[in-house]
């Protein structure tokens, strides 16, 4: 079904006033400008072009002869042979299209003899629409808009990248963490140990904390609850703190892995003679590790409320099994069972993947898009290359594809391993970043031979001046040499970085 298009009220309203001053004769109306109004402006049904063409909103603006698409069609739509379905309010003696080329060659389509012509919308149009008694006339210029982005590829913001946060002047390692309180970056170089804490990643002030860690520590291990902070010792020791990082003091157990925090606890790997079990801390006795679930090597961990669960479930992908094979399956837990939920796992397996919640579109037959939630895995290694696959699950872990090609990483960002990611709103609209971030050009983030389809969001209810969008932070990793990528890489889906329309 068409959808009616936006009438100016101001040029209504002048219009019946001049009918309302005059007598009610054919000539005293027939000369007045609502002799010249488009009321109805649309697109021809063409599925080769667009799904639902016909169905795309055009507003007509009366009092400055405008025609538009608020909504922006798809990156990538062809509008160079389009045929339009114009609608007078009294009828036209005439309705011309004019096809303005920069080369000098124009042309005129004579809409009421040939309304089935197609019209280069590439270049400028004007319709000139002529009374019934050709008395006036009146120009619109058309404009079929279209987006110059791929709404729904990854895009690394023009502020792309950050250095890592740290008081150390060359660190070797990294590991951050987040919990209710915000993030904490820890950084290592040598015997030496910072840690940079902020309530988000777009902080200009980050807080500086040293740890006293009464020994080494395996970096990779470190975890956060709400409470308190946890790491192990080289030997294993499970050590916390409960002043952000300050102070350090042994909690008991000697584990070989931390999986992630499940509520006030933290989850682990221990190994028990020959046997492998798994471990919760505080509260919990060490159980058998279920079959084929990874003893190392797993990504951060996620805690989500399934829909089909009576409660809060830890989930990851990836990691070392007890034989030394790699793992593309999710594991979850709910507080107390483990169970392998991927019926699909990543076809490759991995150790050390980034693994985080983010969003895709639904596109539906009557050209609206809505997001969805969905996992993203991507980086790990297999010990001998890192992975270079951006995957995607839109349930949770269970199946897992190779996400599209707009959503894979660009060229210039190295394939890495164990970096974390988690997801923070940016506001949008506002003057640029700080002087912390530097920009990337636009023009290397979107492959030239990737195929693209999308459409826009929604229209806002009033003007729009800043809003809102989540962004990916991704820290640190280690890049394919073995070095540390000492920075903070943020991404979105280009259609969050869309204006809502007004």
């Amino acid at each position: 079904m068409k959808k009616l298009p936006i009438i100016s009220l101001t040029a209504l309203v002048a219009a019946a006033s001049f009918v309302g001053c005059n007598s009610s004769d054919y000539e005293a109306i027939e000369v007045s400008s609502s002799s010249v109004l488009i009321s109805a402006f649309s697109l021809t049904e063409d599925d080769s072009v667009l799904t639902n063409l016909d169905s795309v909103f055009f507003s007509i603006d009366l009092v400055n002869g405008r025609i538009f698409n608020a909504d922006s069609l798809p990156f990538g739509t062809r509008t160079d042979k389009l045929i339009p379905v114009i609608s007078t309010l009294e009828g036209a003696s005439a309705i011309n299209l004019l096809v303005t080329r920069s080369n000098g060659t124009d042309t005129v389509y004579n809409y009421l003899t040939n309304s089935t012509d197609t019209i280069d919308f590439t270049n400028p149009v004007t319709i000139e629409i002529s009374s019934p008694s050709a008395t006036i006339s009146k120009r619109y210029t058309v404009q079929v808009n279209v987006h110059r982005l791929v709404g729904d590829s990854m895009v690394w913001d023009q502020a792309a990248v950050r250095p890592l946060p740290t008081a150390l002047t060359a660190p070797t390692a990294q590991h951050t963490v987040r919990n209710s309180r915000g993030l904490y970056v820890l950084s290592q170089q040598g015997s030496s140990y910072s840690i940079k804490t902020a309530d988000n990643p777009e902080a200009a002030v980050w807080q500086t904390v040293t740890p006293s860690f009464p020994s080494a520590v395996d970096i990779a291990s470190f975890t956060a609850t709400d409470d308190a902070l946890y790491i192990l010792a080289a030997d294993g020791r499970l050590m916390t703190s409960a002043d952000e990082g300050r102070t350090w003091t042994a909690a008991g157990p000697v584990w070989h892995h931390i999986y992630g925090a499940y509520g006030d606890a933290v989850l682990g790997s221990v190994r028990d003679g020959s046997a492998w079990k798994v471990a919760r801390h505080p509260g919990g006795s060490a159980a058998a590790l279920p079959e084929g679930m990874p003893v190392s090597g797993t990504s951060q961990a996620l805690t989500f409320e399934f829909p089909f669960s009576d409660g809060p479930q830890m989930l990851f992908i990836g990691g070392t099994r007890a034989d030394g094979s790699l793992s593309g399956d999710t594991w979850a837990y709910d507080g107390s069972t483990w169970a392998r939920l991927s019926t699909k796992p990543v076809k490759y397996g991995f150790r050390d993947m980034t693994l985080v919640p983010f969003f895709a579109f639904l596109k539906s037959t009557a050209y609206q898009v809505n997001p969805y939630s969905v996992l993203l895995a991507y980086g790990g290694t297999d010990g001998k290359v890192n992975n270079d696959t951006v995957y995607v699950s839109d349930n949770y872990g269970i199946k897992w594809e190779k996400a599209s090609q707009t959503m894979q990483l660009p060229p210039y960002i190295a394939a890495r391993h164990s970096a974390q990611a988690y997801v923070f709103e940016k506001t949008l609209g506002q003057a640029r970043s700080s002087a912390a971030w530097t920009e990337i050009p636009l023009s290397y983030r979107i492959p030239a031979t990737a195929v693209f389809e999308g459409t826009p969001l929604g229209r806002a209810t009033e003007p729009v001046t800043t809003w809102t969008s989540p962004f990916i932070y991704t820290f640190g990793g280690v890049n394919p040499d073995g070095s540390l990528c000492p920075q903070i890489w943020r991404a979105t889906l280009n259609r969050f970085t869309f204006k809502p329309i007004i």
